[in-house]
């Protein structure tokens, strides 16, 4: 990012904080509104994991922002399973991933418990759970990994662990396999050298023990059944309620057995808000479907909002500003910004939002309605 070089020959010490914040907010101001807010999916392309894409709008954690996208939480990445593939890895990491079925229909494994989903379908893995997915035999499927790990990265909880790799892995270039004595493959090398290391980096698989012990005794306490006497106690209530909360969550939400709405918004279909029990309340998630010739209700909130257009063709108005979108896009709305979706197609248009849930939680998640969708007028 050009606007931000200057940041990187000075003593930030030296500076007060009210000029390094004026300055850093221009800079970042200049970068953001000179992204785009519909993207192309990148390409996918051999992992450790198996087939996925690069981060969508910049990586997952918090060392690149603002690349591709005007996003500073959200990014996503896509993950192909075709028919017959090799078996995927499986890792582990404490955020709670959602992964989502955008055609075909497939498998998904926590911690030796497997599930089934179909197209539509929202994978849920909650905390710290050792995860694999995999597609149907003879149709594969296509999944949608819209992310917030940002989050996680900002407040010191972007560990991952891989417990195995791919069937077939495709190690990246500057990384070579390590084998044990028995000629097991437990992990791979990064090299010197690459992104300025000066020694080598062994990533072996399996977990690392301190995480691994604080989760299993979360996991293992019972409910709690004393009484709560002061304060403290309820800190640590918390934690035998979050290890309950955990055990007891749905692990898929069904989009079939969901129910439709009509809202001020439009029509639409929530996978996860504020009240699903469910482990996936890192964000908000729902359908809207829009008819030919119609549009969306316009609203505005602080929140972030990413949107994968599932079907369809149309276009969005952000702050008077047009952006078109077709079928497979991501369309990125800035934190505040005045929004709304047309379709201009013969055909429906099914979107599918994604809003972290921070927001609400520092009572920043309410929305400012502008306009009614004109079929919700006089319901």
């Amino acid at each position: 990012m050009i606007q931000l070089e200057p940041w990187k020959d000075v003593d930030q010490q030296t500076l007060p904080d009210s000029a390094k914040l004026a300055v850093f907010q221009e800079s970042e101001s200049r970068v953001q509104d000179a992204l785009p807010h519909v993207l192309e999916q990148l390409p996918k392309q051999p992992t450790v994991q198996g087939m996925d894409s690069p981060h969508q709008t910049g990586d997952h954690t918090c060392y690149e922002l603002l690349t591709r996208g005007p996003h500073y939480l959200m990014t996503a990445h896509f993950t192909g399973i075709a028919p017959h593939a090799p078996v995927r890895g499986q890792h582990r990491h404490i955020g709670a991933p959602t992964l989502f079925c955008m055609s075909g229909k497939g498998w998904e494994w926590n911690d030796g418990t497997s599930y089934e989903f179909e197209s539509w379908d929202l994978m849920i893995v909650p905390p710290y759970t050792n995860h694999q997915h995999g597609g149907d035999k003879e149709i594969g499927c296509e999944i949608y990994v819209p992310e917030t790990g940002r989050i996680d990265h900002i407040l010191g909880l972007m560990w991952r662990e891989q417990h195995k790799l791919s069937e077939k892995p495709t190690f990246p270039e500057g990384t070579d396999p390590i084998y044990d004595e028995e000629g097991q493959l437990k992990g791979y090398r990064i090299r010197k050298g690459v992104l300025g290391i000066e020694q080598d980096i062994e990533v072996i698989l399996g977990p690392e023990p301190s995480r691994d012990a604080t989760f299993k005794a979360r996991r293992s306490a019972g409910s709690w059944n004393q009484p709560v006497e002061n304060t403290y106690d309820r800190y640590v209530k918390l934690m035998h309620d979050e290890a309950d909360f955990c055990r007891e969550v749905d692990h898929v939400a069904a989009e079939a057995k969901l129910p439709w709405e009509m809202t001020p918004m439009g029509k639409l279909k929530w996978l996860v808000h504020p009240t699903t029990k469910t482990a996936a309340n890192h964000m908000w998630m729902y359908f809207s479907e829009i008819a030919p010739g119609s549009r969306s209700g316009k609203h505005r909130h602080l929140a972030e909002e990413q949107i994968l257009v599932l079907e369809g063709s149309g276009y969005d108005v952000h702050d008077g500003e047009r952006w078109n979108w077709d079928a497979g896009n991501l369309i990125c709305i800035p934190a505040g910004v005045t929004h709304q979706h047309f379709n201009t197609g013969r055909d429906r248009a099914v979107l599918l939002h994604s809003v972290p849930s921070i927001y609400t939680f520092m009572d920043l998640g309410g929305v400012e309605q502008f306009e009614d969708a004109p079929e919700y007028e006089g319901v």
